[in-house]
Parts: C-alpha cells; sequence; structure tokens
C-alpha cells in the first residue's frame, strides 16, 4: 500500500465498495436496468411467494418451478450487477433489508420486493452518511460501514438458523 497507493485505493474501492465521487451520469447509467428488474420482479412477485410454499406445492398450484428459478435468478444477475457495476460490492445490504422487511410487512413478495429496494436505498444512504464522518476528513467506504452493521446481524442469522432446526 506504501509504494502503490492509488492501486491500492482501487482494490480497496472493489472489495468493500463506495459510492464516493458518484454522479448522476452513473445512477442514469444503471436507471433503466434497475427499474426493468424492479418491474419484471414486482410482476413475478406473486409466483415467487407461492414457490416459497414448497417446489410440489408450487406445482400442485399450477407454477412453473423452473421458468420462475430461471427468471428470478436472472433478476437478481441484473438487480445486483447493476448496483456492483456503479457501487462496488456493498456487502450485507442484500443479507439484511430482506430478513428485516420480512418481519415488518410479512412474508408476500409483492411487498417484500418494493419494501426491500426502499429500504435498502435507505440503508445505504444513511451508512454512507455514517462512512463520512467516521475519519472526518476522509472517507471511509460505506463497504465497511455496512459490513460493521451487517456482520453481526448475519451470526444472528445463523445462530438463529441453528437453533431452529434443533
Amino acid at each position: 500500500m506504501i509504494i502503490f497507493n492509488e492501486q491500492a485505493k482501487d482494490v480497496l474501492y472493489w472489495l468493500v465498495g463506495s459510492i464516493n465521487g458518484k454522479t448522476w451520469a452513473h445512477v442514469n447509467m444503471i436507471l433503466p436496468w434497475s427499474l426493468f428488474g424492479l418491474l419484471i420482479a414486482a410482476l413475478f412477485s406473486r409466483s415467487v411467494s407461492i414457490l416459497v410454499l414448497g417446489e410440489n406445492m408450487a406445482q400442485g398450484l399450477g407454477q412453473r418451478v423452473y421458468r420462475i428459478r430461471i427468471l428470478a435468478g436472472i433478476l437478481v444477475i441484473i438487480l445486483a450487477g447493476s448496483s456492483v457495476a456503479v457501487a462496488g460490492p456493498v456487502g450485507f445490504v442484500g443479507l439484511i433489508i430482506p430478513h428485516i422487511v420480512r418481519r415488518m410487512v410479512g412474508g408476500d413478495y409483492r411487498r417484500i420486493i418494493p419494501f426491500s429496494a426502499l429500504f435498502g436505498a435507505l440503508l445505504l444512504v444513511y451508512a454512507d452518511i455514517l462512512a463520512r464522518f467516521i475519519a472526518y476528513p476522509f472517507e471511509s467506504p460505506v463497504g465497511i460501514v455496512t459490513a460493521i452493521i451487517g456482520a453481526p446481524f448475519f451470526l444472528y442469522l445463523a445462530k438463529r438458523g441453528r437453533n431452529i432446526k434443533q
């Protein structure tokens, strides 16, 4: 890091993610992909809610499980890829927010998907504000703040999942 300071900053950006220096041009670049992905996710949210009941139940209710899974995978790639292209891999937002939202609005993905998008954006904004004040006047990458929040939450989920299976 001492010898290659600028290259180390670039590596750090791609390891933890940051929205420092991003402009509306970056937002405009991913906006069509994000809107398209969210629209299609909203249209198929009912099918995903049924899929949660189990594969056999979903097939019994007339759902094409294989198509739903393929489409859901493509949507995840579109939505995650477009955001990672601009902000880098800001960790734990995709893990924390859907679990919190599920507790708030229930298990219906018609509500989980839009509220997850909204609360994920809010978490990122507040994490960025906090990242600007951690080592003032320098800015810490927002991925570090989300990791500080997300790591304990991940451990909580892992412990809770282990306790449920017992």
